[in-house]
């Protein structure tokens, strides 16, 4: 329970400030709340009222925000979470991107998304939509750390840390910036995950590296960066557009179904303009690739298999992957920030 203590009429003097201090106690006494309410009286009568919190048990930086690596950590467990939910999507459109992978351009592999399933089903049953998750969650929590709480942490260095001041700008080459710093994760994590989805037999994590080795662990690497700057770009312009569309005018509060729901819209928009470059990526770094020439050699023999809707192939998978990933992830992402900055 709060108690205030209010003093006397006598005690408060024209032009002077009464500080009243309240304190409370969570269950078990394990949280501490320190209230201190401060009213000023001027020799005009008006009273002024203002009241600020303080947290003895919080571990956020002396001026209210929340610090890079507690960002970093509440990136990392929401990536995880967001990664867990949709990864046998994320294996039918890794399928997909490589169902064409013959120099003649012939069919090869299963090319729908219903004939993906049946493939991988009769082939190693559920398993096998799960093939490869231990690792990749593991990857995946250093990516999803750097993509959300380094551009959340940019974006308040580059405007100052007032967010009423940032510019598109801003907004802009913090995404832009990420994309170059998480590119160092997103390669290794992406190569690993994308052999173990495509073998048909046996294959570790362990002996993925070993096949690659340091250097073939960022083959594609240069494409995967060319991917990845416009992607950050429009999908944290379009997540930070919606969720400010969603957000009650009168009392600034946005829901968590909008979180939810601007994770998502920016998600799928962002992953249907970054499938070209997946696909090609995603023909590099397949194993035994043909595809040895670099990136632009990669997109005109794709074009000549099969046109402009090679470049999109697997993007509703993609899509319906990479919404709900962020939708959840950036979800989880906001409630725990919200929590620490308390």
């Amino acid at each position: 329970m709060e108690s205030l203590r209010y003093p006397s009429a006598s005690s408060l003097d024209l032009g002077s400030s009464t500080s009243i201090s309240s304190s409370s106690s969570g269950a078990g006494g394990h949280r501490r709340l320190a209230r201190r309410i401060t009213i000023n009286i001027s020799t005009t009568g008006a009273t002024k009222v203002t009241s600020t919190s303080t947290s003895a048990s919080a571990s956020t930086s002396t001026n209210g925000h929340v610090p890079l690596w507690q960002k970093m950590a509440v990136g990392g467990t929401a990536g995880v979470i967001g990664t867990v939910s949709v990864f046998p999507i994320d294996t039918v459109k890794t399928r997909l991107q490589l169902a064409t992978c013959t120099a003649t351009g012939s069919t090869h592999g299963a090319t729908g998304i219903t004939a993906v399933v049946a493939d991988v089903w009769s082939r190693s049953g559920i398993r096998g939509l799960y093939r490869g998750l231990p690792a990749t969650a593991l990857g995946t929590m250093p990516e999803k750390a750097i993509k959300l709480g380094v551009n959340d942490f940019l974006r308040d260095v580059l405007c100052g840390y007032d967010r009423s001041k940032e510019t598109l700008e801003n907004q802009m080459a913090a995404g832009a910036l990420t994309a170059g710093v998480q590119v160092v994760a997103t390669n290794p994590l992406e190569i690993v995950k994308l052999r173990l989805q495509s073998a048909n037999g046996a294959l570790t994590p362990t002996q993925a590296i070993r096949e690659l080795g340091p250097r073939g662990l960022y083959k594609g690497g240069t494409v995967t960066l060319i991917r990845d700057v416009p992607y950050n770009i429009i999908f944290f312009l379009s997540y930070i557009k919606i969720k400010e569309f969603l957000t009650n005018s009168e009392t600034g509060h946005v829901s968590r179904q909008g979180i939810l729901a601007s994770g998502v819209s920016a998600g799928m928009l962002a992953a249907f303009a970054g499938t070209p470059c997946d696909v090609v990526k995603s023909r590099i770094q397949a194993r035994n690739s043909t595809y040895t020439n670099g990136a632009l050699d990669c997109a005109k023999r794709l074009y000549r298999e099969g046109g402009v809707g090679a470049f999109f192939r697997g993007a509703l998978p993609r899509m319906a992957v990479q919404g709900p990933l962020y939708g959840i992830a950036l979800l989880s992402f906001e409630i725990q920030t919200q929590y620490l900055s308390r």
